[in-house]
């Protein structure tokens, strides 16, 4: 994402503030207090440097707890008697039990192997050298092997689709398949013959890249778009060269490049946190600029925070940020 101000603010801060989050409650046990925690972590002490109030910080931190909450991390609280007096004092912590794989309990390798790939895609889903340091760090919490050391955090990157398993099969074999994918505001499904490279996760969306071999090009595709079982061919394909690959990619960040939105944002407002927005400056709103992958997907994020966002450009992600609430209208009528 850019802001307003010119500088980039990458989208997997928040990613990298729940991982240091994390590390930082399973390290300690006795717990950490709020404050103690808005010091340690990077990103509340940046904020906290910003001029940021603590009860500002103390939303954006209820908001980071529930999240890794939603992911399964349980984290405990435990009320202990101040150092300064009789003060009672609420520390937070996580058991490092949680991360420990349970003994007796073997996956085949097939299993492994997709979990494995869901944790390297969720790896390099943009996330910072800090972060990739803290999963480092994880390893020595625990007695798993090298090969499943990561099947604690894998879980937490979550797919729906009833596509992604075969997918995976078909890129990991390298096996032709085809498939009914609807684009956004089609009323019909068409079919597509696809040479599957790679599955990746972007913008928190599962895509499949490869070759079409229909249009005879590179071509990406929204699993949550697809609405038929995946049919897999018998026969394999070359696998696709390092530049190929590249080069698909390269297509793949200059479409999300060439598609800019300027919203306006209210302050202090979930829309604000959500997109982690500095709180410098006094302006009561704020206008702000990101890259979008597709405008129906960014008007299905920002549907949920309509009262908090002034769409300002493009016209088409405000049209369809409507016509989403005049089908959940129509739908209920």
């Amino acid at each position: 994402m850019v802001n307003s101000g010119g500088y980039q603010r990458d989208k997997s801060d928040a990613a990298e503030r729940l991982l240091n989050l994390t590390l930082a409650l399973i390290s300690t046990t006795i717990g950490l207090t709020k404050a103690e925690l808005f010091s340690a972590i990077r990103d509340y002490r940046n904020d906290l440097q910003d001029g940021v109030n603590f009860k500002t910080l103390e939303k954006k931190f209820e908001r980071d707890k529930n999240e890794l909450r939603a992911s399964g991390i349980l984290i405990e609280t435990r009320t202990l008697d101040s150092d300064m007096g009789d003060n009672q004092q609420t520390r937070y912590l996580i058991s490092p039990t949680g991360f420990q794989w349970p003994k007796g309990v073997e996956l085949t390798p097939k299993q492994l192997q997709l979990l494995q790939l869901a944790s390297t895609v969720w790896r390099q889903a943009s996330l910072s050298s800090e972060a990739a340091k803290g999963l480092d760090r994880l390893r020595a919490l625990g007695s798993v092997s090298p090969t499943s050391d990561l099947i604690g955090f894998a879980p937490k990157v979550k797919t729906h689709d009833y596509s992604f398993v075969p997918l995976s099969d078909a890129v990991a074999e390298r096996h032709p398949v085809s498939f009914e994918y609807r684009k956004a505001g089609q009323p019909k499904a068409e079919t597509r013959n696809l040479q599957p490279w790679r599955i990746t996760h972007i913008e928190g969306q599962w895509i499949v890249q490869g070759w079409d071999t229909d249009a005879d090009d590179y071509r990406n595709f929204l699993l949550k778009r697809i609405v038929s079982d995946i049919k897999t061919s018998a026969e394999t394909f070359d696998a696709p060269t390092d530049e190929q690959v590249l080069e698909l990619q390269r297509l793949l960040d200059e479409h999300i490049a060439s598609n800019v939105a300027k919203l306006r944002i209210k302050r202090d407002s979930m829309a604000w946190f959500h997109f982690d927005l500095p709180s410098a400056g006094t302006s009561e709103d704020q206008d702000f600029e990101l890259q979008y992958m597709d405008v129906w997907l960014l008007a299905d994020e920002l549907r949920d925070y309509a009262g908090d966002i002034t769409v300002i450009e493009p016209k088409e992600l405000d049209e369809a940020i409507r016509h989403g609430f005049e089908k959940v209208a129509a739908d209920h009528a």
